[in-house]
């Protein structure tokens, strides 16, 4: 009855995927409105760090950092002087200074396990009874922030999804002969 019992597992810890903090409104003097790419970065504020973001702790997300106002704001007018001027026509933004990819999400983890109990019958014959745990704490693991555009404050930095599944078991029954 203790003989022929076997454990197996993966577990994977890994640091979060990249993202970017985008302007969607940054380089209207060079590639016209409308025409920005939605991969160009935000600016970063006068006297703020980029790293104010980076800190990112076990199974949370500081995205209350990135949104304060004295971290990150819009990219630069082009022309400020012609800005002042002329608000309605010539007041077109530059690009930003913060670079593609620069931040990364929330830190992820999965733990899958499996119990099997191995049953002979016959010399030739075998039972094999396995049941198997996936994501077997039922850890959550959040998505990246899905509005990065600084240009949108109300949902910026917010998380509003999980990656990955909730837990999952499984019973296998194999005979073998």
């Amino acid at each position: 009855m203790l003989s022929g019992w076997a454990l197996s597992g993966i577990t994977i810890f890994q640091s979060g995927t990249p993202f970017s903090v985008t302007d969607s409104a940054s380089g209207t003097a060079y590639l016209g409105a409308g025409l920005a790419s939605a991969t160009l970065g935000a600016q970063l504020a006068s006297g703020g760090a980029v790293g104010a973001g980076t800190n990112i702790r076990r199974h949370s997300f500081p995205a209350e950092r990135l949104s304060q106002p004295h971290q990150l704001t819009t990219a630069p007018a082009a022309d400020p002087v012609g800005c002042l001027a002329d608000p309605n026509f010539a007041c077109t933004t530059a690009f930003g200074d913060l670079g593609r990819n620069i931040y990364r999400g929330p830190f992820q983890q999965n733990w899958d396990f499996s119990l099997i109990k191995n049953l002979k019958i016959t010399e030739r014959q075998s039972l094999r009874f396995t049941t198997d745990f996936f994501n077997i704490w039922n850890h959550v693991n959040f998505a990246n922030p899905s509005q990065a555009d600084v240009e949108n404050p109300s949902a910026f930095g917010k998380i509003f999804s999980t990656v990955g599944t909730p837990r999952l078991i499984q019973f296998s029954l194999r005979y073998a002969f």
